[in-house]
């Protein structure tokens, strides 16, 4: 299993899954927005314990942590699971463009 870590702006978070999503052919929909409703106002990224986990599952099955960092507007993100260096790149990429 490999583990992929970055940040996006709170605002490009569903943009952020949502492209994830479609690279592992998982359809992401309203009833995704909706699960993430709430979920990250009791997470701290500084505490191991404070994260929100959700799974997305398509071709590959990927768990995405997040947890909002304090004081900012940044989500801190952990993507696990069967990532190869092509799936790698793209993430990174999404880290570098959100």
């Amino acid at each position: 299993m490999t583990s992929i870590n970055g940040w996006v702006y709170e605002d490009n978070l569903i943009r952020f899954l949502a492209q994830l999503s479609y690279y592992i052919g998982y359809q992401y929909d309203e009833l995704d927005e909706a699960a993430l409703t709430g979920a990250l106002e009791q997470t701290d990224d500084e505490s191991a314990d404070a994260w929100f986990s959700y799974p997305l599952a398509g071709t590959r099955y990927l768990t995405v942590s997040l947890a909002r960092a304090v004081g900012g507007s940044e989500v801190s993100v952990r993507v696990d699971g069967d990532i190869d260096p092509i799936l790698s790149a793209r993430i990174e990429t999404l880290f570098d463009l959100l």
